[in-house]
């Protein structure tokens, strides 16, 4: 029965549905951070790189993967909620904003691999205290809760923001 749950999440998910995709981030990161930062806009740079929609993610698969928001509120929001979760304080002069380079979802074939490459920038006093790119890689099974997979990918590429000491000592 699980596998036929999975099997019908990862149909509706990859072959484009009719309807937008409603995807609610539940931030999870275990880490702790301290600082201060308030979460500005992040840059979905897809849309022209890649001809896609605002709210869609880039994927291989026949069919779109259309979302009820933009990708780039998701993103901010997944950022603002992480950020919160691992205790840095989210009102702080500090910004961080950033551009969202690629997202893609290489559906083809046996299994799944994900890809976000998120371009970091944190302003201090006016001045760009922290740039980076953080590029996250990820394979998964196709029998997979997609919409649990999503949410660990911005979590594990928010997270490798995070554990950069050089951003820790810019939002401090």
């Amino acid at each position: 029965m699980k596998y036929i749950v999975s099997s019908v999440l990862f149909i509706l998910f990859f072959t484009g549905c009719a309807d937008k995709v409603v995807v609610n981030y539940a931030p999870s990161s275990t880490m702790v951070v301290k600082g201060n930062v308030k979460v500005g806009q992040f840059e979905y740079l897809p849309i022209e790189k890649f001809k896609v929609q605002s709210n869609q993610i880039r994927n291989t698969a026949i069919g779109s993967i259309i979302f009820e928001k933009n990708i780039n509120e998701y993103f901010r929001d997944a950022v603002f909620n992480e950020s919160r979760l691992v205790g840095i304080k989210v009102d702080g002069e500090n910004q961080v904003s950033g551009e969202i380079n690629d997202f893609l979802i290489d559906d083809l074939g046996f299994s799944v691999d994900w890809t976000l490459d998120v371009k970091y920038n944190v302003m201090k006093n006016g001045n760009l205290c922290y740039s980076d790119n953080k590029i996250l890689k990820k394979n998964t099974s196709k029998f997979i809760n997609p919409f649990g997979t999503l949410n660990e990918v911005l979590k594990l590429n928010i997270e490798k923001v995070f554990k950069d000491i050089k951003f820790v000592e810019c939002i401090n």
